[in-house]
């Protein structure tokens, strides 16, 4: 099963994510939705994937949503957001992910993040407040789950 992980990010949270995603599903391809437009047909299930500020998903990732709402709908799909407060989780997913794509969805988590102004710098531990485990399990699930699930 080819597999697109299509994030945006701007501390690299996000990016960093998708990095550790897409050594984990076999067949999987990592953009930036930034630099690429990627071809959605060549893949069968696709993970969006993005950063958080003030309760919404970057600005690159909503507008794909809202672009390709019926492509998505016939993908198996997998979401994931980057933040620093997993309190607001849910209701962040719940202002940013349509209803029938959420619905539809066979995952959708939050990998932990940090706030710009935190953002680990190179020769640091950079990945301090993302959850690696999670990022596992999400894939898993993903390569196990159906979307009738």
């Amino acid at each position: 099963m080819a597999v697109l992980v299509l994030y945006a990010t701007k501390t690299g949270a996000a990016e960093r994510c998708a990095k550790v995603l897409t050594d984990e599903l076999p067949q999987s391809t990592m953009c930036n939705i930034e630099m690429d437009k990627p071809d959605l047909g060549q893949f069968d299930g696709i993970i969006l994937g993005a950063g958080v500020r003030d309760g919404k998903i970057y600005k690159p990732i909503r507008d794909f949503i809202k672009k390709n709402q019926d492509e998505l709908l016939k993908k198996k799909m997998g979401y994931f957001i980057c933040n620093e407060k997993p309190k607001e989780t849910e209701a962040i997913i719940e202002r940013n992910i349509p209803v029938g794509l959420k619905d539809s969805a066979v995952c959708i988590d939050s990998f932990g993040g940090y706030k710009a102004y935190a953002a680990p710098k190179e020769g640091t531990d950079l990945y301090k407040g993302i959850f690696v485990d999670r990022i596992k399990a999400f894939s898993d699930k993903f390569v196990t789950s159906t979307p009738d699930d």
